[in-house]
């Protein structure tokens, strides 16, 4: 019999098993996961005769979204033993995630999909965009790494420079203390660029398995900053960077973002009741099913437009535009597990 339930204490040793089979990331970081990140009260998993074979991850954040910060679920982990998938047992245990949610009050939920073909089938479509850049020349003298400076410095520059992006997470000073330390479990190299004295820019970079460079977090203020960064690193490393950053590279979609609460969030970035009518379809959540107005109140007026509730995810943060009613914005979320 398949039960569908939260994580407990007690599973951490199973889910630190599946995680090891599914996702290979090293020893360190899953010791740093399952110790700081670990949080069963918000992570679901099923359970067939007393094994654990599909389980998630759910962490409560803060995502700013077109200038309103709400509450978000970030969902990590993903994964279902082999031999159990085609039974839609991931897709119970996402709404178990939902419903969690919903009693929560969290009216978003966020990941970065390992394929977005998957997540396609349960209504998830880019909410956002990430550039990445491939360094073509070795630096003009060997790569002088720095020494990591303190949590305070870092956050200032993180508020800087992801200011003016849709779907960002709102980090505290703990979060960014649990970010360096995610970044660095594995020994990660550091830079830092200053200019006039001032920091105002940072990357990480960790070493793959072919010895290259691979850099998921280079954040900073200005063009320039972005540039002697990325200009003191060796040929062939990888940096990550939001996509508005005016460098060569191939830009793809990176995450997604799922409306758990659409009458909460047409509130919140519409607030006119004139916009529109919008039907709403939702495969996965039923209670976002049914016409709204523009100001989320449901109406049985007739629906001036149609949309799923992924694709209406594509235009309230910004990934698209709608008509006249949604303007687009850059999207990026520097935040990933």
């Amino acid at each position: 019999m398949l039960t569908i339930r939260p994580l407990t204490a007690a599973d951490k040793q199973q889910a630190r098993e599946i995680w090891e089979l599914r996702f290979h990331d090293s020893l360190s970081f899953m010791d740093w996961f399952f110790t700081e990140r670990y949080a069963p009260e918000t992570s679901f998993c099923a359970e067939e005769d007393g094994r654990i074979v599909s389980i998630l991850h759910g962490t409560v954040m803060e995502l700013r979204v077109r200038g309103i910060t709400l509450s978000a679920m970030m969902i990590s982990g993903v994964a279902t033993l082999p031999g159990y998938e085609g039974r839609g047992i991931m897709k119970r245990v996402l709404f178990e995630l939902f419903e969690e949610c919903k009693r929560r009050n969290i009216p978003l939920a966020f990941h970065k999909p390992s394929h977005f073909s998957i997540y396609r089938a349960v209504g998830e479509f880019p909410c956002y965009d990430a550039l990445f850049h491939t360094c073509e020349a070795d630096p003009e003298t060997p790569v002088v790494w720095d020494t990591l400076c303190d949590a305070k410095t870092l956050l200032r520059i993180y508020e800087q420079s992801t200011a003016r992006y849709s779907g960002c997470v709102v980090r505290s000073l703990s979060d960014m203390e649990k970010r360096v330390n995610d970044l660095t479990c594995d020994g990660t190299r550091f830079l830092l660029h200053q200019t006039g004295g001032v920091a105002d820019g940072y990357l990480f970079a960790s070493e793959e398995d072919d010895g290259s460079l691979y850099c998921e977090e280079a954040l900073a203020v200005s063009t320039v900053a972005y540039q002697e960064m990325i200009a003191r690193l060796p040929k062939g490393s990888v940096v990550k960077l939001p996509p508005d950053v005016p460098v060569t590279g191939n830009l793809q979609p990176w995450g997604v973002m799922i409306p758990v609460d659409v009458p909460r969030l047409l509130r919140a970035f519409c607030g006119n009741s004139d916009a529109f009518r919008l039907q709403v379809i939702d495969g996965m959540m039923p209670w976002n099913n049914g016409t709204f107005d523009g100001a989320g109140k449901a109406t049985s007026e007739p629906a001036t437009d149609t949309l799923s509730a992924g694709r209406l995810m594509q235009f309230l943060c910004g990934y698209l535009p709608f008509r006249d009613v949604f303007s687009d914005a850059v999207c990026y979320c520097a935040d990933e597990y």
